[in-house]
């Protein structure tokens, strides 16, 4: 008979009894179940023993790479450690998964999380995947099984960025063919895009596959927002009037640091700095995306869009004080209340990007490529 009942997760003066039947009490259909799979057939939930990592976890059925984004960077897994070791642990989102075999298929992040917690076991749900005797095709499926079990996850759902991530590995250590076509194929069909964005940013996500293996997938940097900040704080082209992230800003001006090309961001930035008129503001941009060839317009455009919303801002008093009786035509000023101080240099194959990088410096948006 298998073990229903644990202790673990929780304070260490009060841990948890971890109940797999809470889990068969939920009243999951076949069909909900069968979502957090592509392949697998569900056979029951189970204790997962942590011992098999050996207390790594930086095991090699860990790592996130090819499925996230960001890795492991983005130290998710310190914070549900956190969780466990004061919440305890939840029913309320799916279990990691594992196949038959216990190899871990979906929920690495949380497994990491309760080794770091000094924890002994985890709740998991077995899963029978068919056997695929073609080593690429059985490692494109992997990819999409990882993509699809986070898909009901609130902390760390599925993202553009991992869909991206997942796409460039399977062309580059699977068997997709480097074309738009296969692509697009790859998205719709095997990762089951539609189920993470809306389906018109697909064709954006074929754009940026496909460049970054044209490129290299190495051909930009991609740091996180933490290696964004500590760049700047090293970097001589921040004037010494400025204030960067996390510092105390006393009479100084702010720095506003943002990833573009982004709709959401341009919107972010423009109301970010009409709080700070009429002091100025400095602006620097980096990049998340993976297509060297589309940043630069990228970047102009979200520069133009802050231009427009300033000078918008003018017409609008305009025009109120012309409805009031009021014949006035105020001019923006030449001197705007912000400056873009520039991007940071992330062109990987590029000589001036590189030597920039170097000395922690700066590039304006003219000489970015």
């Amino acid at each position: 008979m298998s073990i229903k009942r644990r202790k673990g997760f929780g304070p260490d003066n009060e841990k948890q009894e971890i109940n797999l039947e809470k889990y068969e009490e939920r009243g999951w259909s076949p069909e909900e179940i069968q979502s957090h799979t592509k392949r697998g057939t569900f056979i029951r939930f189970a204790f997962l023993d942590l011992d098999k990592f050996g207390g790594d976890i930086y095991h090699e059925e860990l790592i996130n790479i090819a499925i996230r984004a960001a890795g492991n960077r983005d130290r998710a897994d310190e914070d549900i450690a956190r969780s466990f070791k004061t919440k305890g642990w939840s029913y309320d989102p799916f279990p990691p998964i594992v196949d038959t075999n216990w190899k871990v298929k979906d929920g690495r992040t949380r497994i990491r999380a309760a080794i770091l917690a000094g924890e002994k076991f985890i709740p998991v749900a077995i899963f029978a995947y068919p056997d695929e005797e073609d080593v690429k095709t059985a490692y494109v499926q992997s990819l999409s099984e990882g993509l699809i079990g986070n898909d009901d996850l609130i902390s760390r759902p599925t993202k553009s960025e991992d869909l991206i991530e997942a796409g460039i590995s399977a062309i580059v250590d699977g068997n997709v063919q480097h074309d738009k076509t296969a692509i697009a194929s790859l998205l719709f069909n095997e990762f089951e895009a539609e189920r993470f964005v809306r389906q018109e940013e697909i064709p954006d996500l074929v754009e940026q596959i496909f460049e970054a293996v044209a490129g290299g997938q190495q051909a930009i940097w991609i740091p996180g927002r933490s290696e964004v900040v500590t760049y700047l704080k090293k970097c001589p082209d921040i004037p010494k009037d400025a204030c960067l992230d996390g510092e105390v800003c006393l009479n100084g001006k702010k720095v506003f640091v943002y990833a573009a090309p982004s709709n959401t961001n341009q919107g972010r930035l423009w109301g970010q700095i009409a709080k700070q008129i009429p002091e100025e503001s400095y602006i620097v941009f980096y990049t998340t995306k993976k297509i060297p060839s589309k940043i630069k317009k990228g970047y102009s455009d979200f520069i133009s869009f802050i231009d427009m919303r300033y000078e918008e801002c003018f017409e609008i008093v305009n025009r109120t004080a012309s409805q009031s009786g009021f014949n006035i035509n105020i001019k923006p000023p030449t001197k705007k209340p912000y400056k873009v101080l520039g991007v940071i240099p992330q062109l990987n194959l590029d000589e001036t990007h590189q030597t920039l990088r170097k000395s922690n410096r700066l590039i304006t948006l003219e000489d970015y490529c």
